[in-house]
């Protein structure tokens, strides 16, 4: 009777670690495909700062969300124009749309309206570069 005990015992053990294994890899990839939801939001954000503003050269986001309620990412960003000059503000951006929301013009002299044609340099929020 011992002896079946034991294998019982050890039998849930091993379930209960294959099941904790499980749980935590299964909220590694939840957490891989939301950090990569909020990287396309940020790369969609640029197309949109791209046709808003001129002259961008690069974005560095220095902090990016998703607020469930209002359904669209909050953006916080360094952008930097073609004469090395730069300004930080924030931005809502609604992925599905792919359009901007309302935002504070810090510096008319860098936020210019206009459409930037060239690439422009992307340091996501995750810290990996890129062009858009």
């Amino acid at each position: 009777m011992n002896k079946r005990w034991k294998f019982i015992v050890i039998g849930l053990i091993l379930i209960a670690g294959m099941i904790g294994v499980g749980g935590k890899v299964y909220l590694d990839k939840k957490e891989a495909a939301k950090e990569a939801e909020i990287i396309e939001a940020e790369r969609m954000s640029v197309e949109a700062l791209k046709n808003r503003y001129a002259e961008i050269k690069s974005v560095e986001f220095e902090k990016s969300g998703y607020d469930k309620v209002t359904g669209s990412y909050g953006m916080f960003i360094k952008m930097t124009n073609e004469k090395d000059e730069f300004v930080s503000f924030r931005y809502s951006f609604w992925k599905e749309s792919g359009e901007l929301g309302l935002n504070v013009l810090k510096d008319e002299n860098i936020q210019v309206r206009g459409v930037t044609t060239n690439k422009v340099h992307v340091i996501y929020s995750n810290k990996e570069e890129g062009e858009v």
